[in-house]
Parts: structure tokens; sequence; C-alpha cells
């Protein structure tokens, strides 16, 4: 289009371009190209390339932006290391990024030089170019919106959209924000609807370009215009208000100092009578001391740091005591977990351990494991914290999910309602994990997600809390992405879920009652 006056000129290049010298006043510039060429872009036309060089050009500009919006191709995956193997690739340093191929998709890791592995970061995909940060928060779709005032001129407004969030309330926090007439809501809905994901179009009362007259009740302003485009086909898909899961359910109680001092009494207790793997007195009395006091001041978690001396302790307690004295050191992992130092990537292979550990634990009491109350309860609640705290308690109990299903399962029919609280939290936050990680779950591992709630269901013992927490990650796991979705809808109709489903929420007020609705549209959707 026609460039307006002291507006700056963009022009796009195939590739990454590594250096622009201009040559000399004339407004003329050389660029060099990753691509392997050297450009040189003139304001006369009289130097100006033959239409056929500057088509090709273009098509090359163009075919570029289409592959950094849909990622790497088939053929470029094929080519990728294999994650399987990913053993035999060595970083050379740390915070090191490599691209593999896994399950047919490009995911990028990175290299942990302290324990020599590579961490999955996520799926590669292809770029948003309308993501940005809009009055301090990041967004997913940043989009302008021009709005007539009175005396002919224009104002440029944006409004910021994250996918998954309902256009409608979107729409309506815009118009209360800027005092537009209340008639734009559906029209501004549509356009994010519509427009969400690409850039330049704003909105409108008519078609073809139109202008509204200005409207006195506006607060001023007239109404927002927009220019003639087609129509953005749009993925129909049904929106619910509790499935699937979102976000993390955590146990925060005793994050105070009195708390901690508890936790940290209890365990100089126990490290007092215990036969061997005693602490030492600098690790029983400065290094948990240093812990409980960091951990207490919740307002400086962004800036405050962990050692892995401080947390070596935990791992000593959790990996060499017995049942009977380690509690409480699970418990103050339960806490721990929650410090985003401390859960951090790098550290992955230190949560595998205490997780590791702690389910082994439980796992440990055999057919007592619903009758007790302290190792199962503790356990399934420093799980359901693992996928809050930080990539890498969140990565280690993301690679211990079988075994976290079957604690869950052993401890499900528990006689005690904390730990029945803890396992349907664990197994909610699982299933939230589940279907936000960038590599899918086979269908087999989400139907013991779902076995393990018809376990729940079955004992009768649950409180309405529990049981509503038990069906969400029921139906979170329907709603899986991929083929894993739609095979595990498949295996719960066969097994007649949806009759359970509404039989349990009969007996468990309006939220069940109304998760048990979603979950039926869920199936019915097959």
């Amino acid at each position: 289009g026609q460039q307006k006056q002291g507006e700056a000129q963009v022009i796009g290049h195939p590739g990454c371009v590594w250096n622009v010298i201009p040559l000399g006043s004339t407004g003329d510039f050389v660029t060099s190209c990753h691509d392997g060429n050297i450009r040189i872009f003139t304001r006369h036309a009289s130097l100006a390339a033959s239409s056929e060089v500057l088509k090709a050009f273009n098509d090359a500009v163009t075919e570029a932006k289409a592959v950094r919006s849909t990622g790497p191709s088939a053929e470029e995956i094929a080519k990728l290391p294999k994650w399987e193997m990913n053993a035999l690739t060595q970083g050379r340093s740390e915070g090191q990024v490599q691209v593999f191929q896994k399950d047919g998709k490009a995911i990028a890791a990175q290299w942990s030089a302290s324990s020599r592995t590579w961490i999955e970061v996520g799926e590669v995909t292809g770029t948003n170019e309308n993501a940005g940060t809009l009055n301090g928060k990041q967004y997913d779709h940043i989009l302008p919106i021009e709005v007539d005032v009175p005396g002919g001129g224009v104002q440029k407004l944006q409004i910021g959209y994250n996918n998954g969030e309902n256009p409608f309330v979107t729409a309506q926090e815009f118009i209360d924000e800027h005092m537009l007439d209340q008639n734009y809501l559906p029209q501004i809905a549509d356009y994010i609807r519509q427009r969400a994901g690409q850039s330049g179009p704003t909105i409108g009362m008519g078609a073809g370009g139109s202008t509204a007259a200005t409207n006195s009740s506006s607060g001023g302003m007239g109404a927002p215009s927009y220019a003639s485009e087609p129509a953005v086909p749009m993925d129909i898909t049904p929106t619910y208000d509790y499935l699937p899961m979102k976000g993390y359910k955590t146990f925060e109680t005793g994050i105070d100092k009195k708390g901690l001092s508890k936790v940290i009494q209890k365990i100089r207790e126990f490290n007092d009578s215990v036969s061997s793997n005693q602490l030492s007195t600098g690790e029983a009395g400065e290094t948990l001391d240093s812990l409980a006091n960091t951990l207490s001041v919740t307002n400086r978690y962004h800036s405050s740091t962990i050692s892995m001396a401080e947390l070596a302790p935990l791992h000593t307690m959790i990996r060499q005591w017995d049942a009977t004295h380690a509690f409480p050191a699970i418990d103050l992992a339960r806490i721990a977990v929650l410090h985003p130092d401390a859960a951090k990537s790098e550290r992955r292979a230190y949560w595998e351990e205490i997780l590791g550990g702690a389910l082994d634990m439980c796992l440990g009491l055999g057919d007592a494991a619903a009758k007790e109350v302290a190792v199962p309860m503790l356990t399934m609640r420093l799980i359901a914290n693992s996928y809050k705290g930080g990539p890498g308690s969140a990565g280690a109990a993301g690679i211990l999910i079988d075994k976290i299903l079957d604690c869950a399962e052993a401890c499900a029919t528990s006689g005690n309602k904390n730990v029945r609280l803890s396992v349907a939290t664990a197994i909610l936050n699982t299933s939230s994990y589940m279907h936000a990680s960038s590599t899918p779950f086979p269908s087999s591992v989400a139907m013991r997600v779902v076995d393990v709630v018809g376990t729940i269901a079955g004992c009768g013992k649950y409180e309405t809390e529990p049981m509503v927490r038990s069906l969400v990650a029921l139906g979170t796991v329907l709603l899986l992405p991929g083929g894993s979705g739609s095979e595990v809808k498949k295996l719960a109709k066969e097994r007649s879920i949806g009759s359970m489903v509404e039989r349990v929420a009969a007996g468990h007020g309006e939220m069940a009652s109304a998760v048990s609705k979603e979950i039926m549209s869920v199936l019915s959707t097959l």
C-alpha cells in the first residue's frame, strides 16, 4: 500500500539479515542475508531491478514468512536427530539449544551442563507475529482498532487477546476501558475470533470501508471502522466453563516461620533417632535454618535463591530414611518445590530423585497405603505442588506419571479425608499437565487417569470438593489434543463412563452436576 509520510518502511527478507551498509548519501543501501545473497536497495527507479527479479524476491520473502508461521516441514523434521538417541549428542555449553525429532514433531531441548543431559523445552512451532506486550501484560495477539473521534480524527487503539480466552469477555473489557457503545460488543468479539493471528485489519460498523457517523452516546467517540476484507474461516470448537483444567491447585499451608519451625523441629527429632544416614550437625542446624528462612519469605521468591547444599538434606532423608522417619522431609519438600529457583529446569534430575523416592516410599506401604495417612497424604501433595513449582519439578513429575498413577490408585480408597483431597488434587494436576504438554501422551496413560477416577467414584467415600476435582480431571483427559483425546473418548464410551459420571455427580451439588453435563457433552462429540 501507499507509505504514509513519516512512517518507517519495512523491507522483508527471505532470511536473517546479517548486516546493512549505506551506500554514500544517496539513501541506497546493501544487505547481506542468511540465504547467501547480497542485495542492493535503491530509491532511484532507473536503477531498479527487472519486474521478474522483483517478483522472485517478493515470492521468496512470502515463502519464508509462511515457513516461519507454520514451523518446520515433515522433511525438515525427518532430518533432525532422534530424541530417543539424545544421549549421543553432547552439548557444548550450558543453555545450548538443540532441536530433535520426537513422535514426528520437532522439539527444542536445552543442555544442562550440571546433569549432562538435554532438558526438553517444548515443541518447535510457527511464530505468532501478533504476540506482544500491552500495558505491561503479555498477549498472544495484539490487534489494532481505529476509532473515529469528533472533528474527523482517528484514535488508534489496541486490544490484547490470549488464546483460549472468551472473546466476548475481552471485548467487554475493551468497551468498558475506552467507553465505547455497548452495541459494539458482538462486532468486536467477532473481530477477535476472525482476525486473531492476522495483522493490520480494524473493525467497525459497516462493510466496504464505510465509516459511521459520530455517536454522542459513546463517551465522545465515534464508531469503530474497518476495511473490507474477506471473511476468515473459524475453527468452531466447543468451549466449556470447567473443562479442561488449566493451571494447578496447590497445597501451601505451613509456608511461614511458625509452620516451617514445626517441620524442622520434627526432622531434628527424627535425625537423633535414626540408626544410620544421619544429617551432619551443620545440615541439621544452619542448613535447614537457612532453607526455612528463604522459604518463609514468599514475597521474595522472585529474587531469592536456594542452593543445592540447602536441598541436599531432603535428598538424604527421602532416599535413605524409612517411612516412619521421612515424612517430615516430604512435607518440607512439598514447600520447597514451590520456590521457582529450587524447581528450575536445571534441577529436574534432583526432583526425579525426590519425587521417585517419595513415591517408592508410598508404594512400599503395600496394602497399608489406603490406611496410612502421613506418607500417602504428603506424597500426593508433593506431587500436586511439583507441577506448579517450576520446569524442573514439573518435568520430573511428567516423567514419573505412571508411578504417580500407581500411587494414586493405591491411596484412592483411603479412609482419611485429607488423603482423599490430596489424591484428587494430584490427579487433577496430572491431567492438566498432560493436556498442556507439548508432547502428546498416549491414550493408555490417559485411560489410567480414567481408571483412578473410576476407583474414586466407586468407593463412595469422597466429599464434594475432591469429587469435583476428580471429575474435572476425567473431563480434561477426554479433551487431550490430537488422537489421544479421541481414543480416550471412544474407550470411555465403551465403558459407559457417562453413566458413572451422572450417578456420582447427582450427590455432590451444583458444580459437580455442571461438570457432569460438560463431560456428557464432550462424550457426545465423538
